[in-house]
């Protein structure tokens, strides 16, 4: 009777219903072929947003939209110009890094790919980077926003897992950061080797430090909202609150945004939070069926029946979640997969905090794989260049993206370290 659920849930995914009405009818329709009250279908989405932890997605995602429309994004980009644009490639490791600092404001990938790559991309193209390069080197280094807190994505990890959210979000920043360096390092090599030229204007000291003086309260942003969870001073919820209090407080120094341009921004936050909301809720009943017949002990049953190996277990699911992050929205992902995988891995002992984090940085791999590849659709729109980008401008990118997650699958103290469980 079960298998009523999936294929309810493929065919309707396959003939293009939203995944989210996609959970919610198949739920419906698994009931009523089962004989149960449908009406449970509506009781268990209102539960599942009954979920204090869940306020933390709407006020992550209200900062980051305030603070890119405070000037932060600009102010954090002159910083990271005026100390490395002038070497050779030195736009290209500009491009990441300042990406992983918005990552710590924005929570999303795909925002952090919109709001740097629009001012950063153009720039390159002119100083003579290719196109498709550059735009598959943006939709990587701000699909890391996935991993690197506030992560939205590690927030819902959290929540459809039943994990420590603050744990969570601290244990990504090794592995976030870990991963940007690498690809600063790549696409550095890349540069070098195929002749792009750095900025032509080297920052003198005066304009560095004026840099920095600009930059210094957006820096302080992850130091609030890190270290007030690490402290315990506040908890993910709170902490994001903090962070949209904050940045108002940057707005009206900056005087960059408007009382006029709030409501804009605080409807788009309205907007987004609406859809990943609409689809916890409707992923609720699914997994409430799926728990009530022990689908995650099934699936359980059958990965241990693989292997005796723990660690080829383990690869099987990544390669599992690199597949399905091709094909399929992020937050639709983590709902569905989130509670069938964490009681398979906790069962092979691995640390949920860790696969939460290795999760995050699959389906962030996946954000720039096609044929979906939101951030790299993303980046190519932006600058009006083909997609899927050229083979030896992807494969390089996508690589090193692979390199940091194996580091980050056999070194589990990388996410476990700062998350305070070594």
């Amino acid at each position: 009777m079960i298998l009523t659920l999936f294929i309810s849930l493929v065919i309707l995914i396959i003939i293009g219903v939203p995944i989210s009405l996609s959970l919610g009818i198949a739920s419906t329709i698994f009931l009523f072929l089962s004989g149960t009250d449908t009406v449970i279908v509506v009781q268990r989405m209102a539960n599942g947003l009954d979920s204090f932890p869940l306020l933390a997605l709407p006020f992550f995602l209200l900062a980051g939209l305030i603070m890119e429309k405070a000037g932060v994004t600009k102010r954090l980009m002159n910083l990271v110009n005026c100390t490395i644009a002038h070497i050779r490639g030195g736009l290209a490791a500009v491009c990441v890094i300042t990406s992983c600092f918005f990552g710590f404001i924005s929570g999303s990938g795909v925002a952090d790919t919109a709001a740097i790559g629009t001012v950063m991309m153009p720039e390159m193209v002119k100083k003579g980077y290719h196109k498709s390069f550059t735009a598959m080197l943006q939709a990587a280094a701000g699909d890391l926003g996935m991993i690197i807190p506030p992560s939205i994505g590690l927030v819902v990890i959290g929540i459809a897992g039943n994990i420590s959210i603050g744990r969570l979000l601290v244990g990504g920043i090794i592995p976030g950061w870990l991963t940007g360096f690498l690809l600063v390092a790549v696409a550095v090599i890349i540069s070098r080797k195929r002749g792009y030229v750095g900025s032509e204007h080297k920052s003198t000291w005066r304009e560095t430090l004026i840099a920095l003086r600009g930059a210094v309260l957006p820096l302080f942003t992850p130091l609030i909202i890190i270290g007030g969870i690490l402290s315990g001073i506040f908890t993910p919820t709170e902490a994001a609150v903090v962070a949209v209090v904050y940045a108002l407080i940057l707005g009206i120094i900056y005087k960059e945004i408007r009382f006029r341009d709030l409501y804009h921004v605080f409807e788009e936050a309205a907007k987004t939070s609406a859809i990943i909301m609409f689809i916890i809720s409707l992923a609720s009943p699914f997994g409430w069926i799926m728990a009530g017949y022990k689908v995650p002990t099934i699936i359980t049953d059958f990965f241990l029946s693989l292997s005796d190996n723990p660690i080829v277990i383990l690869l099987c699911i990544n390669l599992l979640l690199l597949l399905l992050g091709d094909f399929m929205e992020t937050i639709s992902i983590i709902i569905i997969m989130t509670p069938i995988l964490i009681p398979l891995v906790t069962a092979l002992g691995f640390d949920p905090i860790h696969f939460g984090v290795l999760m995050a940085l699959n389906l962030a791999i996946g954000g720039i794989t096609p044929p979906l590849g939101v951030c790299l659709m993303t980046t190519c729109r932006i600058i009006d260049t083909r997609y899927p980008p050229k083979w030896a401008d992807w494969w390089p990118i996508f690589a090193t993206m692979l390199l940091g997650l194996v580091l980050v699958i056999f070194c589990p103290f990388l996410v476990l370290w700062l998350a305070g469980k070594v």
